[in-house]
């Protein structure tokens, strides 16, 4: 391709301008050319392609994988985080942040919010901004109590969620496993967990996360009495559970007597609600997200570029 005096002036123009960070009126002194002459001359390198911008948006990125998220799983919302760093606790933070304002966009003054518990719903609380609904609602979708010192958050999520929204709050003050269902049943008779467990029934937004299904899953922490051949139908079966309910990859429940002595909302009830929002990531979460997800318990999903680049693989 043949190069003329034209090309050649503006090559060197874009050069001082977009390399050296030069002003076109500078340019123009050094160059002893009219500053309309040196604008005129990078419109024409931008046209012959000798310049080339490309702008990298953070947050189109973010929607791309929104985007892609949403078709592939079948969602009515996604949302990516930008997590600093692909570890848990940045993972969960940013997580925590973006579900925090995504929640307060869309809840309404009388909408009843059942909740989960755990680290990344932890850190959603403590993000919640100020929303006053004095007719909203909050309550537990699962029992909370720890038998040991293992933390589930239960306390702080539902005590963050309240105050943020001046709610009533409503805690279901039971360990999430009994020892065995004739146990659970005569407490289920109780007619002020029966109110708790049917307000949880009835909500209408339902936010919780995923465990792992792993055996460093917070589940297996908490003193429930899980025996050994338990755990090894779980370890073979299992991806992951939610409000402590063990699935398989197809989104079915895999241990049914275990399942029978886990208090608070089953996974049936939870898919009738009108939004379900999963707050999940990082590498260990993958394959319960990805179950989750197929298995329809969300409508709406919050995790972070590296989570997402994960499910979309």
């Amino acid at each position: 391709m043949a190069i003329d005096i034209r090309d050649e002036q503006s090559i060197a123009v874009a050069k001082l301008y977009y390399e050296s960070d030069m002003s076109q009126q500078k340019i123009a002194e050094v160059l002893n050319l009219s500053r309309p002459t040196v604008s005129r001359l990078l419109r024409y390198a931008k046209e012959q392609g000798y310049v080339n911008i490309k702008i990298s948006d953070p947050v189109e990125s973010m929607a791309v994988l929104e985007n892609r998220l949403q078709i592939k799983y079948g969602l009515e919302i996604v949302k990516v985080a930008r997590a600093s760093m692909e570890t848990v606790i940045e993972q969960k933070k940013a997580i925590g942040k973006l579900a925090a304002e995504y929640l307060v966009n869309i809840v309404k003054d009388g909408d009843i919010i059942g909740i989960g518990w755990g680290s990344t719903l932890y850190e959603m609380a403590k993000r919640l901004p100020v929303k006053p609904l004095p007719h909203t609602k909050v309550v537990e979708l699962k029992g909370g109590i720890s038998l040991t010192s293992n933390k589930t958050y239960a306390q702080e999520i539902l005590d963050s969620f309240t105050q943020a929204f001046s709610a009533e709050g409503r805690y279901l003050p039971l360990p999430v496993m009994f020892d065995t269902v004739e146990v659970k049943d005569i407490v289920y008779k109780d007619k002020f967990i029966k109110h708790i467990l049917q307000l949880g029934r009835d909500a209408n937004i339902a936010v919780f996360t995923v465990g792992s299904a792993s055996e460093g899953s917070t589940i297996f922490h908490l003193g429930y009495f899980i025996n050994e051949e338990e755990r090894q139908r779980i370890a073979s079966s299992a991806v992951g559970d939610i409000c402590s309910r063990f699935y398989d990859a197809d989104g079915k429940i895999c241990e049914p007597d275990l399942d029978a002595r886990t208090v608070g909302i089953t996974l049936s009830d939870l898919k009738k609600k009108q939004s379900r929002i999963l707050l999940a990531g990082g590498k260990h979460k993958v394959s319960a997200i990805k179950a989750a997800l197929c298995g329809k318990f969300a409508t709406a999903l919050v995790t972070d570029q590296y989570t997402a680049k994960l499910l979309l693989a």
